[in-house]
């Protein structure tokens, strides 16, 4: 992804729990947009997918989606995001853990962990492991 694409997109982190995910949105400058936790329901998955849109939409700039977890817990999540036409990758949780520890208060919270996801998405975006839906339905890795 070139610095200007980088200018024109949304990142959008998702932290992967078994009942709930945490969604955050930041612009390309570090700006968080949005904050929104859902459950593990496609009503669910539904919602965060307008709200992408409505903030992407807003402030002009391109949705794209990385999870911590695309298999496991995240595959509901991730199969609903896809099908409804988002770009997504994978953010490997160490690369999450690694920037964390970076920082001046190493917290840990589902919000900080999304972020985190989307910031790490803004440095590595080029390395990050795209995810698509093969013919059997499951999600494969294309590097």
């Amino acid at each position: 992804m070139t610095t200007e694409e980088k200018q024109r997109t949304l990142f959008v982190g998702i932290d992967v729990h078994k009942n709930t995910h945490t969604a955050v949105g930041v612009s390309p400058f570090g700006e968080k947009l949005f904050e929104l936790t859902v459950g593990n329901y496609q009503k669910d998955f539904n919602g965060l997918s307008a709200r992408i849109r409505e903030v992407s939409t807003k402030a002009s700039l391109a949705p794209f989606v990385g999870l911590e977890d695309c298999h496991g817990y995240g595959d509901r999540i991730a199969r609903a995001l896809w099908e409804t036409g988002f770009p997504m990758v994978h953010v490997p949780p160490v690369l999450v853990d690694r920037a964390r520890k970076r920082t001046t208060h190493p917290e840990k919270s589902d919000s900080l962990d999304a972020l985190g996801v989307a910031k790490v998405m803004m440095h590595d975006t080029d390395s990050l492991p795209v995810y698509t839906l093969n013919n059997e339905m499951h999600f494969s890795v294309q590097t």
